[in-house]
């Protein structure tokens, strides 16, 4: 008898209800203690949180600056600096730079760049190692060339950055091509997505695609044996894809017809080196110079005539092979 269940219906009702009260005191009392443990669990995390919020609030932005900077320079390859930094807390947590140069370390790694102002909103869940080890990240906002810059980063031991723009002034950017470019026009609109494994341009992937309008172009930066006037283009396009440190162009196009060059670039690669003086180029070139162009430069022809391979359609096709530094123009055999 004692190992079956005793059914609470067969006892009298004093019993029963007695045994019913024990129950409900039990369950009463489990209740009380879930909350006490929930409350005293609350006051912690508040007390924890309240130690490190006021923590950061009491830290200075020197210190910050100092932090971020240092680490910056540590894990990239540019030096970094910046006349103000400021720590925001409240609302949508965010930090702020102002007057940033980036420096690379080492010749021949790329232009240094110039930033008015940075806002940066980090995401905390990238310094989680859930896959891999944890790296630091998130969305930013930049004002830049005189005009704002979206994207996001993350890095650690690789970076992976995307870059959105419109009506970027490429007067302000021509020099980061090319020192002493002087080249003008509008690009109507920037995607740049690219992600270098461990932190390596040779091993890069991502794509890229750029649309612009009024394109000029003095070609006086790039030491060419005949003097050229300053050519008007007008629009650009370029899209590409890279994998594996291999640029790919899907469409390259410089110039409108009717203006007074058209360049495309039907097929070819550009590998990207870890620097950038490096970078090796294979690519077959159409050229078209206007009547106009033509015109003006008498020796145009007959000095392309000896690198390229006239098409009944009016292009020069060149074959440009070597690297940034050095590149070889040949006859193109397509």
């Amino acid at each position: 008898m004692s190992s079956e269940t005793l059914d609470t219906n067969l006892l009298p009702a004093s019993k029963k209800k007695s045994s019913e009260g024990k129950s409900d005191l039990s369950q009463g009392r489990l209740t009380v203690r879930r909350k006490k443990i929930l409350k005293f669990l609350a006051y912690i995390v508040f007390f924890f949180g309240s130690v490190i919020l006021f923590t950061f609030l009491k830290i200075p932005d020197s210190a910050v600056a100092n932090l971020l900077l240092n680490s910056l320079n540590q894990n990239t390859a540019y030096q970094w600096q910046a006349e103000k930094v400021k720590v925001h807390f409240f609302f949508l947590p965010h930090l702020t730079m102002e007057k940033i140069s980036i420096e690379p370390k080492m010749p021949g790694m790329g232009s240094s760049l110039s930033i008015e102002e940075l806002n940066f909103y980090p995401n905390p869940f990238l310094l989680i190692p859930l896959f891999g080890s944890p790296s630091f990240g998130g969305s930013f906002r930049a004002e830049a060339f005189k005009t704002s810059i979206r994207g996001s980063v993350s890095m650690g031991s690789d970076i992976s950055l995307a870059v959105e723009s419109e009506s970027l002034d490429l007067a302000r950017i021509g020099p980061l091509l090319q020192p002493g470019l002087d080249i003008k026009g509008s690009l109507s609109s920037v995607f740049l997505k690219i992600q270098l494994p461990k932190q390596r341009m040779s091993q890069a992937e991502g794509e890229i695609r750029i649309k612009g309008k009024g394109t000029q172009l003095d070609p006086s930066a790039f030491s060419l044996p005949i003097a050229l006037p300053i050519l008007n283009l007008g629009d650009l396009d370029v899209q590409g894809s890279i994998s594996r440190g291999q640029l790919k162009f899907e469409k390259f196009k410089i110039g409108s017809q009717g203006k007074d060059l058209e360049i495309q670039i039907p097929n070819g690669i550009i590998q990207l080196s870890d620097i950038s003086l490096n970078t090796r180029y294979d690519l077959h070139l159409l050229l078209k110079p206007s009547p106009t162009i033509e015109k003006a430069v008498p020796g145009l022809s007959s000095m392309l005539g000896m690198w390229a391979t006239t098409k009944p359609d009016g292009n020069f096709a060149i074959h440009v092979q070597g690297t940034m530094s050095s590149p070889m123009p040949t006859i193109s055999k397509d």
